[in-house]
């Protein structure tokens, strides 16, 4: 028989597990990120804005049919 207590219990146990899994991700993230800019944290930033143009670019499209 499952209770709240026991649900809480197991809705917070992975809520934890997601979490530390995205904390394992982003550290590796930022270390692939240093390494690939050489730890210049301009030419990152240049390169997420360019990424983030070019994504904004290509979903104002319109689409042809």
């Amino acid at each position: 028989m499952i209770t709240d207590f026991i649900a809480q219990v197991d809705s917070q146990q992975r809520e934890r597990q997601l979490v530390q899994t995205i904390e394992r991700r982003r550290a590796t993230a930022e270390r692939v990120a240093a390494q690939r800019f050489n730890g210049d944290r301009l030419a990152l930033i240049a390169h997420l804005a360019r990424t983030a143009r070019a994504t904004r670019a290509v979903a104002a499209r319109p689409v042809s049919c």
